[in-house]
């Protein structure tokens, strides 16, 4: 059995999968384009069904895009991503070229926003997603396509601040939470509500 921030693994699972949480708490420390360069590396090798990679990030840092970029926030994210010095428009390729659905496109992204997120907790970086966005005005702001792309989310990343880094409502919670029971999520040949 394995412990970290209070999470227990009861079927000892890696570590990384344990230290690795979303806060909402960001230092104004500034990443590099190494880094940067390193998270988007891993995202890259993430497995896509006919190896498609249909996952497109598209990302700013600081400047007039960033502001662009934050303008696309629901308040209640507003209140802290800003402070990250990356935030991340996150896209999924659902129709190829000629039309057609693709069906796992979004699932594809997902595992490479898994990635990114394992990789970002290895490198000390913290990374949290959030749905909370303006899915319409992000296509504008990244200048995607709308026709062949879904949008999804995006994502904050940089150091892990402290609480006096982030808006008092928030500081409740900022913590590594724990989650469902796996009877509660795998179901051995049928499911069951």
């Amino acid at each position: 059995m394995s412990e970290k921030n209070n999470r227990v693994s009861q079927y000892g699972v890696e570590e990384m999968f344990l230290d690795r949480w979303s806060s909402r708490s960001f230092s104004p420390k500034k990443i590099d384009q190494e880094q940067i360069n390193q998270l988007f590396e891993a995202a890259h090798w993430a497995p896509s069904s006919g190896n498609r990679q249909p996952w497109r990030f598209v990302y700013a840092t600081d400047g007039e895009n960033r502001k662009k970029f934050n303008s696309v926030l629901y308040d209640s994210n507003a209140m802290w991503a800003p402070k990250a010095p990356m935030l991340i428009l996150v896209f999924a390729e659902t129709k190829n070229e000629e039309g057609n659905n693709i069906r796992t496109g979004m699932f594809d992204t997902g595992a490479a926003w898994m990635s990114l997120a394992l990789q970002a907790n290895r490198m000390g970086l913290n990374s949290r997603a959030m749905g909370g966005i303006d899915l319409e005005a992000a296509y504008e702001v990244a200048g995607v396509p709308k026709d062949r792309f879904t949008a999804i989310c995006a994502i904050a990343v940089g150091y892990r601040g402290t609480d006096e880094d982030i808006h008092p409502r928030m500081v409740k919670n900022n913590f590594a939470n724990d989650r469902k029971e796996l009877s509660e999520i795998a179901f051995k040949e049928q499911f069951q509500s």
